[in-house]
């Protein structure tokens, strides 16, 4: 999560995102990239007790606008509700497009937070400079990632991290077919044979961290 100076609201908000974090169980959250109020209910519900903490200092007000990475948008959307609960003339907006597309509107001044799934790159740091922006990171979740076969494909029962470089890494851009990745996966040390069958990979655009 990067969070901009200029605005006392913004660190206001900040200040209750960052317990959040420090006080949900295990200190991690993991969540779909929906942003349905079925999958912002879970984050809402760990986060209620950070809005009643933060009822008990001196009142929030005013409005926050906050925009980037998908998977933390439930989070972000679960903390703001909870303080909006116990803050009725603090309001906020989150909206979760994208990782990418987060930080261009951050570096163009137009948000107060950026919710983030990765580092800010060298690139979109250097727009926030060239802006005036000054922002600082704030670490609020872990998450991790699982890989799964579909149940019927019995020809891949395990696969090594050179097999997943290999079918989905950069150098796999065009791939049809689970082959295609079999050279590649060789060069890595890999020893999986792969099937001569179709290969449907899914997942977020380049916008997403």
């Amino acid at each position: 999560m990067i969070i901009t100076r200029k605005s006392v609201g913004a660190l206001a908000i900040a200040a209750a995102f960052a317990f959040s974090a420090c006080s949900s169980s295990g200190g991690a959250a993991t969540s779909a990239p929906s942003a349905s109020a079925e999958s912002q209910a879970p984050a809402a519900s760990e986060s209620a007790s950070a809005g009643a903490s933060a009822s008990s200092g001196p009142a929030v007000s005013g409005s926050i606008n906050v925009s980037g990475s998908s998977t933390v948008e439930p989070i972000s959307t679960g903390v703001a509700e909870a303080l909006a609960a116990s803050n009725p003339d603090f309001s906020f907006t989150v909206k979760g497009p994208g990782t990418g597309d987060g930080f261009k509107v951050f570096c163009k001044g137009e948000t107060d937070i950026s919710d983030a799934s990765r580092k800010i790159k060298d690139e979109e740091a250097a727009a926030c400079k060239s802006a005036g922006i000054d922002y600082v990171e704030l670490p609020i979740a872990y998450d991790g990632m699982t890989v799964m076969t579909n149940p019927a494909n019995t020809a891949v029962t395990c696969l090594s991290f050179p097999d997943l470089y290999a079918l989905i890494g950069p150098e796999s851009t065009g791939f049809k077919k689970w082959s295609d990745a079999q050279p590649l996966a060789k060069e890595l040390g890999s020893n999986t044979t792969f099937p001569d069958a179709e290969l449907a990979i899914t997942g977020p655009g380049e916008e997403s961290g």
